[in-house]
C-alpha cells in the first residue's frame, strides 16, 4: 500500500503532534505514524511543565490538564538547601499520557491523521538526503509513505536519525533517567519540584516531582553510567531528608526513559527531513525542560512547512526561524557543558556548585571561572549568604 501526503510526522508525542496539527490547520494533508498501540503510552518523563512558558503556545491549555500547582523548586546539596519561588520556577504537575491523548485529539480535529502501532523501518533517499519513500509496519502490513516533507518527532532514540545514518556517536549526549511514581508519600514541601545533588550519584541528580498532597515522580538521573542508576536510586533514596518523606510510600508505576543533553545529529534539517522535539535536542536547560519547548517547535516547524509548501521558503531556513521565534532553547546551552560536564573539582564542592548554577545563585556565564577553583566550605558559605540554609533532616 503506497500512502501520499504533504507531511509525515514519525512520532506521536508532545513535539510531533505538535507539527502534525499546525500543518493539517494550514490545509496540509498530515499523517503521524506512531509506533506504540496508544498515544501517550508508555509515560517516561517527570511530567512537569514551566508556567513561564504558556505565553509560547498558540493555544490555552485547558484547567483539567493541570492536575497540580508547583509554587517553585527546592534544591539541595551536602544539607545545603535553597527554595525558589513564582517566575521561571512556578509550573504544574501534568498527566503524561492524558495530556498526549489531548494533543492527538486536537491534531485530529485539524484533519491530520494518526495511525498508532505503525513503526518505522526504514527510509529511501538520495545523497542530499531527500527522501522519496517511507516504508513502515503496521501489525502484518508493509505501508509505504511518498510525502513531500519528513517530521522526525521520535525522541532521543529517533528512528528517523537511524535511517538517515546521521547520528553522532559522542559520551554524553543523552541523559538516561530512572524513576518511579509513588503514592502514599508525606512530601515536606507538597508544592514544590525538589532537586537532590549529592555523592548518592556522582556526575547525576534526583528528583522529588510532585503530583499531588501525597503523591509524585522519583527518579535519578546521568548522563554517565547508565548501568548504575538502580544503585544510585537506592543510595538516593537512604538521604534522610529523602528517606523521611518515601518510607511509606508505594510504587505505582514506572516512568523510566532518555532525554538528550547535546545535539544528537550536527543538523535538525537534512534535505527534505526536518528534526523536531527531543529528536532535536530542543529543551531548556539545566533542567531538560522539553514537553512545552518540543510543543513550540512542533507548531512552528508545522507553519514552516506550509511556508515552504505555499510560499517557496527554504527548509534550510528552518534552524534560524527556530532560534528567531524560541530563542530559549539556545540561550540555555550555556549551563549544558557546566553541569552535565567533567569538571575538575572535588565531588562534593561540585555538587554545592551545581546547586548554586541551578537555583539561580550562581551565574555561569560571570561568577563560574573564579568559584571552580574555591572549596566546599566557601562554596557553601557563598550560597548561605546568597539566602541557602542548612537543611540535613
Amino acid at each position: 500500500m503506497t500512502i501520499k501526503c504533504d507531511v509525515l510526522v514519525v512520532g506521536g508525542g508532545p513535539a510531533g503532534l505538535s507539527a502534525a496539527r499546525a500543518a493539517a490547520r494550514r490545509g496540509l494533508k498530515t499523517i503521524v505514524i506512531e509506533e506504540h498501540e496508544e498515544i501517550g503510552v508508555p509515560v517516561q518523563c517527570a511530567e512537569a511543565v514551566g508556567e513561564y512558558l504558556f505565553p509560547y503556545l498558540s493555544f490555552k491549555i485547558p484547567k483539567e490538564q493541570l492536575i497540580w500547582k508547583i509554587k517553585g523548586m527546592y534544591f539541595w546539596a551536602d544539607g545545603i538547601a535553597v527554595k525558589r519561588e513564582g517566575g521561571i520556577w512556578s509550573g504544574y504537575a501534568i498527566n503524561r499520557e492524558r495530556w498526549d491523548k489531548w494533543l492527538a485529539n486536537l491534531t485530529i480535529e485539524e484533519g491530520a491523521k494518526i495511525l498508532t502501532g505503525t513503526a518505522l523501518t526504514s527510509l529511501e533517499f538520495d545523497d542530499g538526503f531527500y527522501v522519496n519513500k517511507a516504508i513502515a509496519i503496521r501489525g502484518d502490513k508493509k505501508l509505504e509513505f511518498k510525502a513531500k516533507y519528513i517530521v522526525g518527532a521520535d525522541g532521543v532514540n529517533s528512528k528517523v536519525i537511524d535511517c538517515l545514518g546521521v547520528r553522532k556517536k559522542d559520551v554524553g549526549m543523552v541523559g538516561h533517567v530512572k524513576s518511579y511514581e509513588m503514592k502514599n508519600i508525606k512530601l515536606k514541601y507538597p508544592e514544590f519540584e525538589q532537586l537532590f545533588l549529592g555523592e548518592f550519584a556522582p556526575g547525576a541528580y534526583a528528583y522529588i516531582f510532585p503530583l499531588s498532597q501525597n503523591s509524585a515522580n522519583i527518579g535519578v538521573g546521568t548522563v554517565y553510567n547508565k548501568d548504575k542508576l538502580d544503585k544510585y536510586l537506592e543510595e538516593f533514596l537512604e538521604i534522610p531528608l529523602v528517606k523521611n518523606q518515601l518510607q511509606r510510600g508505594k510504587i505505582i508505576s514506572e516512568k523510566s526513559g532518555d532525554a538528550p543533553i547535546r545535539d544528537l545529529t550536527d543538523r535538525i534539517v537534512y534535505g527534505n527531513v526536518f528534526l523536531v522535539g527531543d529528536a532535536a535536542n530542543q529543551n531548556i536547560k539545566p533542567f531538560i525542560e522539553g514537553i512545552i519547548p518540543g510543543m513550540v517547535c512542533g507548531n512552528i516547524l508545522g507553519n514552516f512547512l506550509y511556508d515552504i509548501v505555499k510560499k517557496g521558503d527554504h527548509p534550510e531556513n528552518y534552524p534560524e526561524i527556530i532560534e528567531r521565534m524560541f530563542g530559549l532553547i539556545k540561550g540555555s546551552q550555556v549551563y549544558t557543558d557546566i553541569v552535565y560536564g567533567e569538571i575538575e573539582q572535588a565531588e562534593t564542592a561540585k555538587n554545592v556548585l551545581m546547586l548554586g548554577i541551578m537555583s539561580g545563585m550562581i551565574s555561569p556565564n560571570n561568577e563560574i571561572d573564579q568559584l571552580l577553583k574555591k572549596d566546599t566550605n566557601f562554596l557553601r558559605n557563598y550560597i548561605i549568604s546568597k539566602g541557602g540554609f542548612i537543611e540535613e533532616k
